[in-house]
């Protein structure tokens, strides 16, 4: 294809060279211009964010929360801070982090303050886009361009939230410029803005090379410079006076940056090897950059700039590409071919629901696109420049789709070159068809950008929302999704801080726009305050231990789409009745929303609030829920002696139903167990109350833990004890009388009393046991040799049907040494009890 420029483009005038003169006035006039759209913009921006209380994104969420830390980091300023500053997000990069320090310093932390940062990059945007627009047209293109590119509902999102393409888009837009700038990489100042760029991009995010690679590739063969390279590498120049002084200041950067924080790489994949890549990456850069100006030290040196810059938190993460794609799959991302349809539109998709809208895509595009379609059948450019603006389009979103990255923001730092290459199509029409086309654009834009700046525009948008787009990052200020009366998180969280001093913990069960995990996150970290939030919405957050180690759970009725099934699913249980949140929590306060659904606010106070601190109880409190779960049957009931019981061992969940917490002595039964219950007791010293009564009116089977902390099964019969016939003795002691029943069920307990004749000596125990047909233990219960014995022998839920022999052993309790019986034998069997099915 021939980069000759249209001869008459539809018709029209020939397009005014980039270089063509103009007068001092009209420089004036374009100065004055840019300036009225960058105030405009600008004001907007700012008129918005004083407008907006409610905090919109979930990634905004955790960007302002980790800025938040860094002012922490940075306080005071030390190596060692700033050290951390660089290498702290384990996956994302900390550009935008470090940018947001000087808006908190100066306008204190909050949202407010570091939304300004990138109101401050969108007029960095606008006037980038001017000057790479000037590279290729007239001021007339440029102007327009930059006009476009603030209208855009993208680009305007983005100078309204705290994410990070504004500051992408920027370092994309200005290494663009200084590709074309750098002329070939002759130009020194502007090939180090090129590297510069490109290593600040990189620390903003790691997507920065998707939007570069080709347009340098095709600029660099174009251009010669590739060809340079190769013939330089054939014929290096080696300097070692130069080389030397450049390893001697390498040495000294990457040393004073490295050993104040030794310790802290140790926290690293690389360790010490650290301080190897600092110095390699910074000698090399060195040495590149005391060469003479030629495109080949320019470009190397520029190039090792950007690694140099970059290598800042690259090298301490150098395990990031596994854990991109660790982070990727547990997002979920969609497991489907590249090239599947729904794949290779996506980004298309996005443009037009996310970027344009219906009105402005059908207003705008097929103008544009039309004198770039006639160019192409042609085989001749608009502007031959903009060739890299088009390759850059397709070199991010071929990676974008190779990816599978799905998200609309990725297309934000193409929003510029877009612009440029829009207002390069409009100037290939005749100028009074250019004007009414640009009116047009301009209308539909500046509509759009007025419905989701004023709330007094918005009912255009409720009214006709197939014309506009999709308003996941375009929002009004504070009417519909962003109506004050969801910005409950200050008020909730003064609810769960008043009058306390310890920490609290806090689980989210709601995943709104307005309302989730990172909202209140952010807002603890701004104010201050002692308060941990667990996330109970997630795949793996949503478990029945997370929830309960809560002191305080939030949930929402009505819509909940937004929650992970199993979120759904405590949810579920929750709204069901569940017996032991609805015992250990109480409701604390309601947060009607405007769109009708309310947000619920529990409290417990008893138990933990953070079970984590204490391992040995945790471990302790898992023990018996896996005991609780063994001895679990369709009749089993579980009590908890207190609510610091339920809390440590019900976050196990060992059982869903048929559980009571007693929350005193007061609140033990007035009346006998139910006939034929098994009681699973949970208990510790503090619960004496309710084994005495337990031992009262019910037969104590089994004990599982120690003292700090046990489940004692107990039985009720399920019908009044026959006496058996017994003729037991050992020596003086003999078994006198023995009452049970006949037969039991798996998961019953077999209730027996014993009572005990003779010369009983202290020091000695009895075991009675349920033996099987093979011999093994199934059951059994020791107790100290009295006259008098009452007790259980539980048949666990697993024991299969059939005759089961009752057997009793009397043995040194000092030794453990079994007594034989009067006939020399151990065990004495007393007679068979039947497990019935």
């Amino acid at each position: 294809m021939t980069t000759e420029p249209i001869a008459a483009p539809l018709g029209g005038e020939r397009p005014a060279p980039a270089t063509e003169g103009v007068s001092r006035t009209q420089t004036w006039a374009a100065v004055l211009g840019l300036g009225l759209i960058m105030l405009a913009n600008v004001a907007g921006s700012l008129y918005w964010i004083s407008q907006n209380v409610v905090l919109i994104g979930h990634d905004a969420s955790e960007y302002l929360w980790t800025s938040i830390e860094y002012t922490r980091f940075f306080t005071p300023l030390s190596p060692q801070s700033l050290f951390q500053g660089f290498t702290f997000p384990a996956y994302r990069t900390p550009a935008i982090y470090i940018a947001a320090q000087p808006f908190y310093w100066f306008f204190g932390v909050g949202m407010d303050s570091a939304q300004l940062l990138n109101v401050l990059f969108l007029a960095v945007v606008i006037g980038l886009t001017y000057a790479l627009g000037r590279t290729m047209a007239g001021r007339g293109v440029s102007l327009f361009a930059a006009l476009l590119v603030g209208l855009l509902p993208m680009t305007t999102a983005m100078s309204r939230l705290f994410y990070t393409e504004m500051l992408l888009t920027a370092m994309v837009v200005l290494n663009l410029l200084a590709m074309v700038k750098s002329q070939r990489f002759t130009h020194r100042g502007w090939s180090l803005v090129w590297g510069g760029s490109l290593g600040a991009g990189l620390l903003v995010k790691w997507t920065m090379p998707i939007y570069l690679w080709l347009p340098l590739l095709w600029w660099g063969w174009r251009s010669g410079v590739l060809w340079a390279h190769m013939d330089a590498a054939r014929r290096p120049a080696f300097r070692w006076r130069r080389a030397l002084v450049a390893i001697g200041l390498a040495a000294l950067l990457s040393s004073a940056w490295f050993w104040p924080n030794r310790s802290a790489a140790q926290l690293f994949p690389l360790g010490d090897w650290l301080w190897l890549g600092w110095f390699a990456l910074a000698a090399l850069t060195i040495y590149a950059l005391a060469q003479p100006s030629t495109p080949v030290s320019n470009g190397w040196g520029a190039l090792l700039l950007a690694l140099t810059m970059a290598s800042l938190w690259y090298l301490p993460h150098a395990n990031i590409a596994a854990r991109l794609l660790y982070i990727d799959e547990v997002r979920g991302q969609e497991d489907v071919a590249p090239l599947a349809v729904g794949n290779v539109t996506r980004y298309f998709r996005y443009f037009y629901e996310h970027h344009l809208g219906a009105l402005a895509f059908w207003a705008i595009m097929p103008a544009a696109l039309a004198p770039w379609a006639a160019g192409w059948l042609r085989r001749r450019w608009l502007r031959p420049g903009a060739a890299i603006l088009w390759l850059s389009t397709g070199a991010a979103i071929f990676v974008l789709v190779l990816l599978q990255q799905q998200n609309a923001r990725n297309l934000a730092p193409l929003l510029p070159g877009l612009a440029v290459l829009m207002a390069i199509a409009l100037w290939a029409y005749p100028r009074p068809l250019r004007v009414s086309l640009g009116a047009v654009w301009l209308l539909a834009l500046a509509v759009q950008w007025g419905v989701f700046t004023f709330d007094r525009w918005f009912p255009l948008y409720e009214h006709y929302p197939a014309l506009w787009v999709r308003p996941d990052y375009s929002q009004p200020p504070s009417t519909g999704p962003t109506d004050p009366g969801y910005w409950v998180g200050p008020s909730l969280l003064d609810a769960i801080t008043a009058g306390r001093d310890d920490p609290q913990s806090l689980g989210v069960l709601v995943n709104t726009h307005q309302a989730h995990r990172g909202v209140f996150r952010y807002l603890i970290a701004a104010d201050g305050r002692k308060v941990g939030v667990r996330a109970l919405t997630t795949q793996d957050g949503a478990t029945w231990t997370n929830l309960l180690a809560s002191q305080w759970v939030l949930l929402k009725d009505g819509d909940n789409r937004n929650v992970a099934g199993p979120g759904l699913a405590l949810l579920d249980r929750i709204q069901n009745g569940d017996p032991l949140f609805a015992a250990l929590y109480g409701l604390v306060e309601r947060y009607p929303l405007p769109d009708g659904d309310t947000l619920f606010l529990y409290h417990r106070e008893a138990g933990p609030g953070w079970p984590e601190a204490d391992p040995e109880q945790a471990a302790r409190a898992q023990a018996i829920a896996d005991a609780v779960r063994a001895a679990w049957s369709d009749h089993a009931q579980l009590v908890y002696g207190s609510p610091e019981l339920a809390v440590w061992v019900g976050m196990h969940d060992p059982a869903a139903e048929r559980v009571t917490v007693l929350r005193d002595a007061s609140a033990l039964p007035a009346g006998p167990v139910e006939a034929g219950a098994t009681v699973l007791a949970v208990v510790d010293p503090t619960t004496e109350a309710l084994e005495q009564w337990l031992d009262e009116h019910t037969y104590r089977a089994a004990t599982v833990g120690d003292d700090a902390a046990a489940l004692v099964v107990y039985g009720a019969p399920a019908e009044p004890l026959a006496a058996q016939p017994v003729n037991a003795a050992w020596g003086d002691v003999r078994l006198a009388t023995l009452h049970t029943q006949a037969a039991t069920q798996p998961g019953h307990v077999l209730p027996v009393e014993v009572e005990f004749a003779g010369a009983i000596e202290p020091g000695i125990g009895v075991s009675l046991r349920l033996l099987a047909s093979d011999g093994a233990v199934v059951a059994s219960s020791d107790f100290l040799l009295q006259q008098a014995g009452r007790l259980g022998l539980f048949a666990p839920p697993q024991a299969a049907p059939g005759a089961y022999t009752l057997a009793i052993i009397l043995y040194d309790r000092a030794t453990l040494a079994p007594i034989d019986d009067e006939r020399g034998q151990t065990p004495t069997l007393l007679g068979t009890v039947q497990i019935l099915p």
